[in-house]
């Protein structure tokens, strides 16, 4: 792919600037972040507290739950043993397990790397999550391939298709796929992955067990983020190999060095080349399209065409630790990026980072500019002599519109903003209703069904404390 952009010196200032103005806003503790060009860190720093009650910095080194992001290292431990000929990624998944469940005949390890099963995401690992912080109303015991096992008895009837179709992200499939390489390899998938993929990649700070994290020193403590009140919880361990690694921004900016350049770390190879391109080969359309074309190889998310450059790259979220990781190779650079909360999307400021890396304004983001549109629409309205009174909230990607005479939480779903005006639309009964903003001489307006409102102001401050005592 020709490029049509060139790789520009990378902003710090504009990204530490972004990346703190997004904290303060949505209240995440803390984000530790790296930046690599040519192989090397050319930027990275801690911003604000690993733990808030006692105001501990965060740095490169502090360790947070990477989530999802451990999918990629699965793959790549599934694909070394492909590349030593120890299995083949269209071996049938009943090769290693003894499946009592028809759901699975057919199913190649290739599904399960690229969320092609034909099974639905099943829910385990959220149960599991969610547990550990005790706001769930179930239980789930899954501590073993028995468990996992006997947790599947009853999916046959919930597959919607034949292997190898539209990708359902399954976080079961990869707790199997570290089944698989434990099996393969001898050795508990981790310590696999310790041995011959950490080891070799210098990351010395990358745990999965408990006691080795509970030892360290430096961890982010997890915090549940909700509303205007953030509350420290314990650690969320039980993801296994479908998100359960924890590690730093210093070691991953290692992993992503090798990633960028195609299988090897200071001039050792960890990894064949043709194994990367089969793990960034696009295997099933992702079902959210923001860039164009976005779609899975094998424990990686790929854009072919962001500004005449291929992005590869993973998220995780474990609820109160999120992640992010992109390379694009071909400019040589990545961004890893790693928090204690669920505020802003640590997806949304990797792309914000790889834009900067490539020239191009972040604020031109989808994204970015829908957030921006969302934020001049919020405020407290006003009809004629202000008879009647409305406010209107952004709520992730929508607008939530309340007040006198119309009723409560009516969701605005956007459509386009151009010429001066932002159009949102609403179900009235079994009809779509227009709803109309317009920026003008007497400010923002809002036209819903007969009124004409303006904004007289924003909304009120939360007064709910954000530390809880």
């Amino acid at each position: 792919m020709t490029a049509t952009l060139p790789v520009v010196a990378f902003d710090g200032q504009r990204f530490d600037d972004l990346v703190f103005a997004k904290m303060s806003e949505t209240k995440i503790p803390s984000v530790s972040a790296a930046i690599i060009e040519d192989g090397e860190v050319v930027h990275s720093r801690g911003f604000g507290w690993k733990d808030a009650a006692g105001a501990s910095p965060a740095t490169p080194q502090t360790l947070y739950g990477i989530g999802s992001i451990t999918k990629s290292f699965v793959a790549l431990a599934v694909g070394k043993l492909v590349e030593s000929g120890k299995m083949d990624f269209h071996d049938p998944v009943t090769k290693f397990i003894p499946f009592r469940q028809r759901a699975f005949e057919g199913v190649e390890v290739h599904h399960l790397l690229s969320h092609t099963s034909g099974i639905p995401g099943l829910g385990s690992l959220e149960v599991i999550l969610f547990s550990a912080f005790r706001e769930y109303h179930h239980w789930l015991p899954i501590a073993s391939l028995d468990d996992m096992l006997s947790f599947l008895d009853g999916v046959d009837d919930w597959a919607v298709s034949r292997p190898g179709g539209k990708l359902h992200y399954l976080n079961e499939g990869f707790v199997l796929l570290g089944e698989i390489v434990s099996r393969v390899s001898g050795h508990h998938w981790f310590e696999y992955l310790k041995s011959d993929v950490l080891a070799p990649l210098e990351m010395k700070r990358t745990f999965l067990d408990r006691s080795e994290v509970s030892a360290d020193v430096d961890v982010a403590t997890p915090y549940a983020i909700r509303g205007a009140k953030v509350s420290p919880t314990p650690v969320p361990y039980g993801s296994g190999a479908a998100g359960g690694i924890m590690s730093c921004a210093a070691d991953l900016s290692n992993y992503v060095s090798m990633l960028i350049d195609g299988g090897e770390f200071k001039g050792k190879r960890v990894v064949a080349e043709d194994i990367l391109s089969k793990m960034e080969t696009p295997y099933a359309k992702w079902p959210v399209e923001n860039y164009g074309g976005d779609s899975y190889g094998y424990g990686l998310m790929l854009i072919p065409d962001f500004h005449g450059h291929k992005v590869v790259r993973h998220g995780g979220s474990l609820d109160v630790y999120t992640s992010d990781m992109e390379y694009v190779r071909d400019a040589r650079s990545g961004v890893v990026l790693l928090s204690n909360g669920t505020g802003y999307s640590m997806g949304l400021l990797g792309m914000s980072a790889v834009s900067l890396m490539l020239g191009v304004d972040p604020a031109e983001l989808r994204a970015v500019k829908l957030e921006t549109m969302l934020r001049k629409l919020e405020g407290q309205y006003r009809t004629y002599k202000d008879t009647l009174v409305a406010e209107v909230k952004r709520v992730g990607s929508f607008l939530m519109l309340s007040g006198e005479d119309i009723g409560n939480n009516i969701v605005l779903v956007p459509e386009g903003e151009e010429g001066g005006e932002a159009r949102f639309f609403t179900i009235e009964g079994a009809a779509r209703m227009e709803v109309a903003f317009s920026f003008g001489p007497h400010g923002v307006e809002m036209f819903f069904e007969r009124y004409r409102y303006r904004r007289s102001g924003p909304l009120p401050p939360r007064v709910e404390t954000m530390w809880p005592s």
